[in-house]
């Protein structure tokens, strides 16, 4: 009957640690399958531990009673005790991920089953030593149970270690897969990265491509060998041209993505500070964006640099071969003739768009778009002249000018019912993003509200680099709302710049942020919504 008790209990444990670490293999996805120490995962370990030890406490005094009357049942009473607590820790918001819950793919179902079997192995394990080192005949494996509730993150991180080799061998195949289907086609392929403006790029490139082809885009985020691989398999029986955005986080990454695509055109955006606690050093990010410059050279394919950026003018010097192109503000730089100059003059930028000549050669024509800040006149310039090498006409590419929109969050204007006017710019930021939101806000008319959570991922620069983002905003924003881990850093900025310190509210979280505007919004007001950031922040 003892036994019987026994397993029933660990069963029940079991199916309580699974749906605990649902939320913990949550965040473990969101870092793309990689051990976590972020601040949630820290609170999540402080909660697992304290409820640990108090239970632990417990128990040890019920099995000492039950050892001397010789009641075993009494440790029931503890266990019933333990089971509310992690019933309730189970309704508890806080741990959860509000923006991006977990998703069931194929990769986080196996991670699930080959957590549970670990699970199970470890709960069967204790129950088997408490049996056999009872004492009076009362089984001691219930002192021992919470502590592998506190483990469980751990025991999650084991899991990953586990299932790596199996995972590796089905991201080979699938990736192999992905890069036979490309290489076996006629598809053109373009390359896109930088560490800023990739997606918008994309996007503004894909729209104008799709005035003369038929031209299909990573879609979301897809920006890593298996999101590419997914695109892949998603891709139109008419597609004509693939654009694939390239993301990454350390040295090396955009080089196995260009060995994936294999493209024969590409874009490099620009090269910033963004993730600078990933890559460790300035020179490590360059070198990486750099690769797929290397690519292309190594193909003889055609490549757009900004050359607005410092380092991507430096790449663009570098380059070897007459393919080469680079934007600048006004100016393109060519080694070719001028019969591929491209430029914008008259060019007007407000809180409804913006508004330019283009200029290709020696035709031009009047070009208007619905994206607002001035920065994104770069961004059009580095498409355009990829697809004047496409072959599109100016005609064309006007008319795909006159279709582009704003990507979701990303600068996204957004005007309510209230008179009140939105600036979601929330998807993600970096140093030169955040600047250039700052700059396109101050375009805007009304009282103006910045809600800003900083950037993160700087290492050792995140504090200068958000002290200098408290700085910008000083000089554009009436009211400031800072949140979560940097609020400080950016508060110091903006008040060296003689900012009211009445006129910024300091708040932990983005759901405390929602309570104050509806406290401080009206009519007329633009609020700047900025980097919103991921769960494990």
């Amino acid at each position: 009957m003892q036994i019987a008790v026994i397993l029933i209990t660990e069963l029940i444990y079991c199916i309580l640690a699974v749906a605990l670490s649902l939320r913990i293999i949550n965040l473990v996805q969101l870092e793309g399958y990689k051990v976590v120490n972020s601040k949630k995962m820290k609170n999540i370990r402080l909660k697992l531990y304290g409820s640990a030890i108090c239970i632990t406490l417990c128990n040890a005094i019920f099995v000492f009673i039950s050892i001397h009357i010789g009641n075993y049942y009494l440790q029931l009473i503890s266990q019933g005790l333990y089971a509310v607590v992690l019933l309730v820790s189970l309704t508890d918001e806080r741990d959860k991920c509000s923006h991006q819950p977990l998703v069931y793919t194929a990769r986080a179902k196996r991670l699930i089953a080959s957590y549970a079997l670990l699970i199970a192995i470890f709960m069967l394990s204790v129950g088997f030593l408490g049996h056999i080192i009872n004492i009076n005949g009362i089984n001691l494996s219930f002192i021992f149970i919470p502590f592998i509730f506190a483990l469980l993150p751990e025991i999650v991180s084991l899991t990953l270690v586990v299932n790596k080799p199996m995972e590796q061998n089905i991201a080979k195949k699938y990736i192999k897969k992905c890069s036979q289907t490309l290489q076996n086609s006629d598809i053109i392929k373009i390359g896109i990265t930088g560490s800023y403006g990739k997606t918008t790029v994309k996007n503004i490139l894909t729209t104008i491509l799709n005035q003369k082809y038929n031209a299909y885009c990573t879609p979301s985020n897809y920006n890593t060998p298996l999101g590419i691989c997914r695109a892949v398999n998603e891709l139109p029986k008419e597609c004509q041209i693939f654009v694939a955005e390239m993301g990454a986080r350390k040295v090396g990454d955009i080089k196995e993505l260009c060995d994936i695509v294999k493209p024969t055109y590409g874009i490099i955006t620009g090269v910033g500070s963004q993730h600078l606690g990933a890559f460790k050093s300035q020179q490590n990010i360059y070198n990486t964006k750099k690769e797929l410059a290397d690519f292309l050279q190594s193909v003889d394919g055609v490549i757009v640099f900004n050359g607005e950026n410092k380092f991507t003018r430096q790449m663009y010097d570098e380059y070897v071969g007459n393919k080469k192109r680079a934007i600048s503000g006004e100016l393109f730089l060519s080694s070719e003739e001028d019969a591929k100059k491209v430029f914008v003059t008259d060019a007007e930028c407000d809180s409804q768009g913006l508004k330019f000549v283009l200029h290709i050669g020696e035709e031009r024509s009047n070009c208007s778009c619905k994206l607002i800040g001035r920065h994104n006149i770069e961004n059009i310039l580095l498409c355009v002249q990829l697809c004047v090498d496409l072959g599109l006409n100016i005609v064309q590419i006007a008319e795909g000018i006159s279709q582009v929109s704003p990507v979701e969050h990303r600068l996204q204007t957004i005007e309510l019912p209230t008179g009140i006017t939105i600036i979601d710019d929330s998807y993600n930021s970096n140093e030169e993003g955040a600047k250039l939101a700052i700059e396109t806000l101050n375009m805007f008319k009304g009282r103006k509200i910045v809600a800003t959570q900083g950037i993160v991922e700087m290492g050792s620069e995140q504090q200068r680099v958000n002290f200098g983002l408290g700085e910008s905003i000083a000089k554009v924003a009436d009211i400031a709302i800072l949140i979560g881990v940097n609020r400080e850093d950016i508060r110091l900025g903006m008040i060296s710049e003689n900012f009211c310190d009445k006129n910024i509210y300091l708040v932990e979280h983005l759901d405390n942020a929602k309570e104050l505007f509806s406290a401080i919004l009206t009519r007329g007001d633009v609020l700047l919504l900025q980097n919103d950031l991921p769960d494990n922040y």
